[in-house]
């Protein structure tokens, strides 16, 4: 029997976001609106209302009474408070509930909630974005309801491999501050200045929103090297072509929330390789030496060796480039919605 479906999350809708949260969060509202002819309905509630309308909560309630299933999408402050009342709503109904995990963190943050532990021990689905969380969760709490959700994307974009410019040209996108690697990053350009002095061909670009509270610091850092740019904010629909110009993407994120950032899969996307560091679970989605490397960032010497390494083997870079490509296909839509629709 086909189902009236709700999504709940942050959409973003009234302003252009670029955060892991909002980005999957959209991803699996273009998936289920490709798919609506197998579903009776499909509505969405965009909690980013609760900024901005008082009645907002009411306005939740009631699209919740009117669905049969709840796609449930929640950063840390909507699961803390409003988890336990959705949950109850849902139950009382005998609406079908599925919890969409954006990130790493759900295994340390049920530390001492034991309400919210026993809560989501009940619903119909836990849908985590690597398979190690959903193995913690398993082996932590006991679940029995954990399904492994891929990250994915909406598209069909085909890259170029061979490159088209003389620059080695590196790329970051993702939201900019510190945990996400931006000094490292400034190290890395420390280093090829001293090593090449002004005899090479780099260029770095930086892609995203600014943390207000790294503004200065990220200022300053880019204004040291003339090899270094801030590019702004891409809008979704151009991510792929721009990341094609580039010939690699570097993450060094140390950010404790880390999952399967979308930043790495965009990367795949666009047919090129990445270096990150070994960090959370990003080990589960880099092929090491064919996708891209990982990095121990308690050695200050791997990140730049590994750049070197690209640098100066083109052929290499051009392997990895296909790789990269190939490995993006592990992440596709139709299996997105083939674990899904199971649930609903």
């Amino acid at each position: 029997m086909k189902k009236k479906v709700l999504l709940l999350g942050h959409l973003g809708f009234n302003v252009n976001l670029f955060d892991g949260q909002t980005n999957k969060t959209r991803n699996v509202y273009e998936l289920l609106r490709s798919k609506r002819n197998e579903l009776k309905s499909l509505k969405y509630f965009d909690t980013q209302k609760f900024k901005y309308s008082l009645i907002s909560p009411f306005e939740m309630i009631f699209s919740i009474m009117r669905c049969d299933s709840l796609i449930y999408i929640p950063a840390h402050n909507n699961l803390k408070y409003l988890f336990p009342l959705i949950y109850f709503i849902c139950k009382i109904l005998k609406i079908n509930l599925l919890y969409i995990v954006v990130g790493g963190w759900l295994d340390e943050y049920l530390e001492n909630k034991k309400l919210h532990v026993y809560l989501l021990s009940n619903i119909d689905g836990i849908f985590p974005q690597t398979n190690q969380l959903c193995e913690k969760l398993k082996q932590h709490y006991l679940y029995k309801n954990v399904v492994y959700f891929p990250n994915f994307r909406m598209q069909s974009f085909i890259p170029t491999f061979e490159q088209n410019h003389d620059d080695f040209k590196i790329v970051f996108m993702a939201r900019i501050f510190r945990l996400k690697g931006i000094d490292k990053i400034f190290e890395l350009a420390r280093y090829i200045e001293d090593k090449y002095k002004k005899n090479h061909t780099f260029i770095i670009d930086f892609y995203g929103p600014i943390q207000k509270d790294e503004m200065d610091y990220f200022n300053k850092g880019i204004a040291k090297f003339e090899f270094i740019a801030y590019k702004g904010i891409l809008n979704p629909e151009d991510i792929y072509a721009k990341l094609n110009e580039y010939d690699l993407l570097v993450l060094p994120t140390r950010y404790p929330g880390e999952g399967f950032p979308g930043t790495i899969l965009d990367a795949y996307i666009s047919g090129i390789p990445v270096v990150v560091s070994d960090w959370k679970y990003l080990s589960e989605f880099v092929d090491h030496g064919e996708s891209g490397f990982l990095f121990d960032q308690n050695r200050e010497d791997e990140f730049p060796f590994y750049i070197d390494k690209l640098y100066h083997d083109r052929n290499l870079l051009l392997h990895m480039k296909k790789k990269a490509f190939e490995k993006s296909q592990s992440y596709s839509s139709e299996g997105a919605w083939n674990i899904i629709r199971n649930y609903l």
